[in-house]
């Protein structure tokens, strides 16, 4: 079975090499230009389930040109000193805006910018992922995904992955344990976790929007 999933992620790799790149900046907290304001927008706006490309790409670029850009916000203690009503315009969703106020209340406890996020994520652990991320709207998805942005080599327990690794193995309900054997498995297929996840994520695209959502992951 893992034979074949091998196989599987060396044929999305091989029509998404940017997408390894890709991880190679996600694990160096690099995306978006090593802006963590930026890369908690971005889960905060993914936490509610919303199309990845189509809807949070789009947001968190016009969120960087309008408040990153023009200077702004520079810092995460910048990004709470604004009114959340000021970012209504980009995104009406009152849970994600929360969300990521929350998230950079508790990357701060830690150190500003992607320093404070590398830090946290070094600390936080995945069995009592609640005690690090206790942030009303934020389920383990957002912890991982946060993690993942961190520097931390692993996946997000989310439908998509789930139903990639299913037709694999046999995999644990508890998103806890299932993360701990998709680690597992990432590692026996020559694969990074986080290479494993995204590339799990592009498995459910024809081959055109895979060639249209890699030169995406260049940009961000």
């Amino acid at each position: 079975m893992l034979k074949t999933l091998k196989e599987e992620l060396k044929s999305l790799a091989r029509k998404s090499p940017e997408t390894i790149e890709f991880c190679r900046r996600v694990l160096n907290s690099e995306r978006y230009d090593g802006n963590a304001v930026l890369m908690i927008v971005d889960s905060a706006i993914t936490s509610v389930g919303v199309n990845y490309f189509s809807v949070v790409v789009p947001r968190v670029l016009e969120f960087k040109k309008k408040f990153v850009d023009s200077g702004k916000i520079l810092s995460l203690d910048d990004f709470l000193k604004l009114d959340q009503n000021s970012f209504y315009k980009i995104w009406k969703n009152r849970r994600s805006w929360n969300v990521a106020f929350g998230t950079t209340e508790t990357i701060l406890g830690y150190g500003d910018g992607v320093g404070g996020l590398r830090k946290w994520a070094g600390k936080a652990q995945l069995e009592n992922w609640r005690e690090w991320l206790d942030v009303r709207g934020a389920g383990i998805n957002t912890f991982q995904y946060l993690r993942m942005m961190g520097g931390i080599d692993t996946v997000m327990p989310d439908r998509i992955v789930r139903r990639f690794l299913e037709r694999h193995a046999d995999m644990p309900a508890d998103s806890v344990e299932f993360v701990k054997k998709a680690e597992s498995i990432a590692e026996n297929t020559g694969f990074r976790a986080v290479e494993l996840c995204w590339l799990s994520w592009l498995s459910s695209y024809n081959d055109e929007k895979i060639r249209r959502y890699s030169s995406i992951l260049a940009k961000i």
